[in-house]
Formats: structure tokens, sequence, C-alpha cells
């Protein structure tokens, strides 16, 4: 998502939409741009905030509380905005996705990049999805549908996943889901940022060889696909 989302904006004041434990705001921040997340979980806010407190980044990066559907921010106030694995979680009856790609709209200045990314394919649908929380999995056509109806114009899709992200899923992830499911997400990406610091050579060769998959982008196999698009 930020080797995408830095090509179509070098720099900049950008929106990160329901930043989680904030890993991808935090490496906004170290390429450059001027960060401000939102999550609506208060304990990731904290946690959040903890790591802005310990890498110094009090003048890079601002974290607040609020909802995808309902944003405290002005019109047209950001140059840019990512949302990572978000728009999935939105119950139809608090709005759904649809109000929060409206609000995007609403809050970014005409001819923003948004770079977003889902679950792709309702057929892969599993206990992961139901323990994350999500509500669905999304085809292509429902991905490009959401942002177009919206005021959008989408640039380009990838998919994710394929060749070695479902290997990964299925022999790696998955049982680690069913084996750490009843700790508190905050708790467990705290755990896993403090075993990911210490080894971070090997993070760094796990990266490397999930970027293999990139290689088969255009192939509707993978777990995940990202949009890139512009706010007409």
């Amino acid at each position: 998502m930020l080797r995408l989302f830095a090509r179509m904006l070098p720099t900049g004041r950008v929106l990160d939409a329901g930043c989680g434990s904030g890993s991808l705001a935090l490496d906004l921040c170290r390429a450059g741009y001027r960060v401000y997340a939102f999550e609506y979980s208060p304990e990731f806010v904290n946690l959040l905030h903890q790591k802005v407190m310990r890498f110094g980044l009090e003048e890079r990066l601002s974290v607040c509380r609020a909802s995808a559907t309902a944003l405290a921010y002005p019109d047209a106030c950001f140059e840019g905005l990512v949302c990572g694995e978000v728009l999935e979680h939105l119950a139809p009856e608090l709005g759904g996705d649809e109000a929060a790609v409206r609000e995007f709209h609403r809050v970014l200045k005409p001819g923003a990049p948004c770079v977003a990314s889902v679950p792709l394919n309702p057929k892969l649908w599993d206990h992961s999805d139901e323990w994350a929380g999500h509500v669905k999995r999304y085809t292509r056509e429902q991905f490009i549908a959401l942002f177009t109806q919206a005021g959008f114009k989408v640039e380009q899709v990838r998919v994710w996943g394929f060749p070695l992200g479902r290997i990964y899923h299925r022999l790696l992830f998955a049982p680690w889901l069913k084996k750490t499911a009843g700790q508190e997400a905050p708790v467990r990406e705290k755990r896993l940022d403090t075993r990911a610091a210490g080894r971070t050579g090997l993070v760094k060769l796990a990266a490397g060889l999930l970027r293999v998959d990139e290689l088969f982008w255009r192939w509707p196999w993978g777990r995940g696909m990202v949009l890139c698009a512009r706010r007409l």
C-alpha cells in the first residue's frame, strides 16, 4: 500500500483511516508524510499514542478516536488517504462501507489519491473472518463500484496474497489465530510488536519473500486486493 501510495503522492498531509495498531501510520511518517490517524478502538488508540511517544513522532503523527462513517475533519483538508483492512468491518446498521467512502470523498481535496485494501472473494470466508469481525469479503466489481459511486475515479486494482500469501495464511496465520483467539487484540498486537522488534532480520526476510506475490497481482486467486483511486 505504501509503495502504491507514494507513486500517487510523494509527500503531503494524509489521513490513515482506521489505523489499528499503527504500523502503516508509522511507515508513512518515516516516508516523510504528515500523518493524521484515527481508530475506533480506544485500546488501539492508546497503543499508538505510546508508540508516538516512544519514537518521538509527536510533530509528525496525530492520532484520535473516531468512526470512519462520521469524521470530524473539515471538507477537503487532506491531500491523500489510506485505508487498510477497515471497510470490511463496518456493519450496515452503522452506515457501512458506503458511508465511510462518502466521508473519505468529503475530507479529500479534489484529485487527491486514496489507496484502500479489503479481503477478496466471498468464497474464501473462514474462521479468520469471523474472528476478525468482518461483515463481508468483496468481489473486484463490488470494490470498484463502492468507490466510483462515491465520486472517485479508480485507476487500478491489484490482488495480493497468491501464491505465498495463501500458503502463509493456511499454515501459519490461521493456526495462530486459533491459538490466540482468547486474547484481546491490543494485547496480541503488542506482543507481536515486541517479537518483531527483536527479530528484524527475520521480519525483513519474510516481507521480501511475500513480495513475490506482487508478480501475480493480475491473477484473481489472492486473499485480498488494493484499490488506487482519486477523488473527482
